[in-house]
């Protein structure tokens, strides 16, 4: 394979087919194989695995269609990332998830840990029509303000007070927040909830 020659399968009005490398004047820029429509779309598929996709417009994907809509945990569609991060970036816009049911597990299985953290400038609303349960082998609420329980109030167990040594400074706290700083804040929390 690595002694294939350079090859444009097409070159039309319509799209821009090639295997091998694109530039002129001898320069190898890595790629195995292009492909560039007339609206400008693009996917390259580079020598070294990586692959890069840029669509104009809207993309749309719509997989298991002829699949059996009765059958639980049949996967239509798997991302996996051996090795690496995976992102979701929406700069400008929103990103919305509807299932029937969402699940988020997160598990470090070597090291026996794992932590969902989420963070934003406005305020994080959860509700259900249900009953909603939160359980954890210890509990901690930070605020920079007041703290609000509308509707009754069932205690089991004391109730103790922690002076103000044991509080987050608000404005640092709060700061981090903002900035994304994850370090600060698990630390702060963590000192805060001794």
């Amino acid at each position: 394979m690595s002694n294939a020659p350079d090859h444009t399968i097409t070159a039309n009005p319509h799209a821009f087919v090639h295997c091998g490398a694109v530039t002129h004047e001898g320069i190898d820029d890595k790629r195995d194989l292009t492909v560039i429509t007339s609206s400008n779309n693009s996917i390259i598929h580079y020598k070294n695995g990586n692959k890069n996709e840029r669509i104009q417009g809207n993309s749309s994907e719509v997989v298991g269609i002829s699949g059996d809509k009765t059958q639980k945990g049949a996967k239509a569609k798997s991302i996996v990332a051996q090795s690496g991060d995976i992102h979701i970036d929406a700069e400008n816009g929103d990103i919305y998830l509807k299932a029937k049911n969402i699940y988020m597990l997160a598990s470090d299985e070597g090291n026996g840990t794992g932590n969902i953290m989420a963070t934003c400038n406005g305020y994080l609303q959860l509700s259900t029509g249900g009953e909603f349960r939160v359980g954890a082998g210890r509990m901690c609420f930070v605020t920079n303000s007041n703290m609000n329980f509308v509707g009754q109030m069932m205690v089991t167990g004391g109730m103790h007070k922690i002076g103000a040594s044991g509080s987050v400074a608000s404005a640092g706290f709060l700061k981090n927040i903002l900035s994304g700083n994850w370090a600060d804040i698990v630390k702060a929390v963590t000192q805060s909830c001794k």
